[in-house]
């Protein structure tokens, strides 16, 4: 009878411990998914840019914006935050930035609704792992713990990444070996 008390209590300690959270438990990333990967043209939805320049000259009629010409003398960075939709000509959308509405022209550089996307058995960001709150991944994309994230901080010309993978602890790590 001693030996079942002994061996039951073994045996619940260790599942137990299998239960309990490690380090690398600790901490989950959350990060947001687009619903669509295209824009609407009746609602706006926040906007990235990624192409051979990220900037946009900003226009304050649809006229100017298809014949570029500028009328405000305002550019937008791929830093700022702002929202798009889609207008009926194929190259120019609407923007809002800084609450104001104007209008951009897509020759320069093209507008997604994600920052974040797959390839192959990696992500590729415009932005880094570690920071949830500036990250949109593209509909339909899951972040796995095995895979590596690859923070592009030079543009699409000629880009160079750093490599990150999620540590034991939990944490995102740059991957010296890469």
């Amino acid at each position: 009878m001693h030996l079942k008390k002994l061996l039951l209590f073994t045996i619940s300690s260790l599942a137990l411990l299998l239960l309990t959270p490690t380090n690398a438990d600790a901490k989950t990333w959350h990060y947001s998914v687009t619903p669509s990967n295209s824009f609407s043209h009746k609602t706006y939805a926040q906007a990235y840019m990624y192409g051979n320049n990220e900037y946009m000259a900003l226009y304050k009629t649809k006229q100017n914006a298809q014949t570029q010409d500028t009328d405000t003398g305002r550019i937008i960075s791929n830093s700022k935050k702002f929202y798009a939709r889609k207008t009926s000509s194929k190259r120019v959308y609407e923007v809002i930035y800084r609450h104001q509405y104007y209008y951009v022209n897509t020759n320069d550089t093209r507008l997604y609704r994600y920052n974040t996307w797959r390839s192959g058995h990696k992500l590729i960001s415009t932005v880094k792992p570690n920071q949830p709150n500036k990250v949109m991944l593209k509909a339909k994309t899951q972040v796995y713990r095995n895979q590596y994230w690859l923070y592009n901080y030079s543009g699409q010309n000629l880009p160079l990444y750093n490599w990150y993978r999620l540590a034991d602890t939990g944490k995102w790590v740059v991957d010296a070996s890469k």
